[in-house]
């Protein structure tokens, strides 16, 4: 019975985060991530809060934290996802058409990110 509840679990978890996933890139597919704080602001709250988590508060425990991390160590792990250096399935769909510059803003931030 456990089994067939943890199953459930998953399978749930599995299509919520799909779910949001194609939302976000739905939503931002002929735009860019830089053109506004505002718009990168949404760019993080639709395509990284799904697992992330807004206010830093994660949806699985194995999702790391991002918020205050160093701007550095953000934009060189969204490079290794995006030119496919690590491999997720998930971040390297999210990350795959950002630019650097796009990349630098949302380093930037989740590393200045002050909560509300």
């Amino acid at each position: 019975m456990e089994k067939k509840k943890l199953l459930h679990a998953i399978t749930f978890r599995v299509i919520a985060v799909s779910t949001v996933l194609l939302a976000g890139c739905s939503i931002f597919a002929n735009k860019s991530v830089t053109e506004t704080p505002e718009s990168t602001e949404q760019f993080a709250y639709y395509s990284c809060g799904g697992c992330h988590g807004p206010e830093n508060v994660r949806v699985e425990f194995m999702t790391p934290n991002i918020i205050g991390q160093k701007k550095g160590y953000l934009a060189n792990k969204l490079r290794e996802f995006r030119d496919m250096k690590r491999v997720h399935p998930s971040m390297n769909g999210v990350v795959s058409k950002l630019t650097d510059q796009d990349i630098n803003n949302l380093a930037s931030y989740y590393s200045s990110y002050q909560q509300k």
